[in-house]
């Protein structure tokens, strides 16, 4: 955290350390985060205040959010979350999710040339980058962490990522993620906020990521334990609902964002 000097307001300070930006990878990484979050106006999205370059260090400032990380909260409640909190929570990151998935950006394609295009897929979405910020008895979640994003409908195109390459947690990440990383669509994400939800109820990952399993083949190769298993106090329909939204194989259920925050909301 540190403090505008001109406005006092708190803001989330962000820098690439020395040893970091000697990586073309990590550079690139984090120059995308800005230009992904620079655009970006919603209030279940974390927003960008201020960017620059400082001495040789980039840096950019982000909207406070007051009560840090979904995943910090769990590990003050104990290690999950009750329903009537983490469903409100996931339910305001699927709007979030909604609205970037559907953003017209511009994206650099292979030539160099900009086009723009529909919708970024945030690709890393965890509990670790959901933000909360509270405001009298209102919690209020927030996307952040774009720096994987890309814009879907020329997923593949820019040369950002390499061919056959793999960043993301595999803890949150569907099957049709490792397979096909820069083809990556909206339903990722959908699943990955599922997968979210499930851990926040639960305490654990959505599959069973034992000692010595090689992360990437568990995900390739196993489906999600269903949630009553993990959690037997979770409201049968509500289970059922998101045990569907992580089916992976052959295909993901939930398309988009508004579909899996309908379904949920008719379990409720």
């Amino acid at each position: 955290m540190a403090r505008n000097a001109r406005s006092g307001t708190e803001v989330a300070l962000k820098v690439m350390l020395p040893q970091v930006a000697a990586s073309y990878q990590a550079t690139s990484r984090f120059l995308r985060e800005i230009e992904n979050t620079k655009i970006l106006r919603h209030p279940n999205v974390v927003r960008l205040h201020e960017s620059g370059c400082c001495r040789g260090t980039f840096f950019f400032t982000l909207e406070f959010c007051n009560v840090g990380s979904a995943d910090r909260l769990m590990r003050g409640g104990g290690g999950t979350l009750p329903i009537t909190q983490a469903v409100p929570i996931i339910l305001q990151v699927l709007d979030g999710l909604d609205y970037a998935h559907r953003i017209e950006v511009n994206v650099q394609v292979k030539d160099g040339q900009l086009q723009p295009v529909r919708g970024l897929v945030h690709r890393d979405l965890k509990p670790q980058n959901i933000f909360l910020s509270r405001s009298g008895e209102s919690m209020i979640a927030k996307v952040g962490d774009y720096g994987l994003a890309k814009a879907f409908d020329l997923a593949g195109l820019s040369g950002q990522t390499c061919t056959g390459s793999v960043v993301g947690t595999p803890h949150f990440m569907p099957r049709q993620q490792v397979l096909q990383f820069r083809y990556s669509k909206p339903e990722v994400d959908v699943w990955a906020a599922a997968a979210s939800l499930y851990y926040m109820l639960s305490g654990f990952a959505p599959r069973d990521f034992g000692r010595g399993k090689d992360p990437w083949q568990v995900v390739l190769q196993t489906q999600a334990v269903p949630l009553r298993q993990r959690n037997a106090t979770v409201p049968r329909r509500l289970a059922e609902v998101i045990d569907e939204a992580l089916i992976d194989s052959p295909e993901i259920r939930f398309k988009t964002a508004a579909q899996l925050k309908h379904a949920l909301q008719g379990a409720l």
